[in-house]
């Protein structure tokens, strides 16, 4: 359950709903919680495998930060670069859009709105 509802977040289709519905800065509960969930979704034994493959596949391509603070302080983080992902995350989508009844034009809507933005330099391929 909990690995769909993570692919289901990472999905472009939740990236629409936050971006039509949020703020585009803040995700709350309110948000999350409106989304629509039905129980077969939630069991969808392809979403679970993606959620897993995308976590994998997220953390093999972040990249390790050491920042130094102002006091001395040492911060060490990871980067995440999810355009990197994105091939899975568009499987993602096309599992979803059976869910919910999308055509194969919504879908492609969905799986490249803003993708010139989200993507970055990854995204511009082929247009001029």
């Amino acid at each position: 359950m909990a690995d769909n509802i993570c692919a289901l977040l990472n999905s472009s289709l939740f990236y629409v709903h936050f971006i039509a519905y949020g703020d585009c800065f803040h995700l709350n509960d309110e948000l999350v919680s409106n989304f629509p969930v039905t129980p077969v979704l939630v069991r969808d034994k392809a979403l679970t495998d993606l959620s897993c493959k995308l976590m994998r596949d997220l953390r093999a391509n972040a990249g390790r930060q050491l920042i130094r603070t102002f006091d001395g302080n040492e911060i060490t983080y990871d980067s995440f670069f999810c355009s990197k992902s994105k091939v899975i995350v568009d499987d993602i989508d096309r599992v979803l859009a059976k869910h919910y009844g999308f055509t194969d034009e919504e879908l492609d809507f969905i799986v490249n709105y803003d993708v010139k933005y989200r993507m970055g330099q990854d995204g511009l391929e082929g247009d001029e």
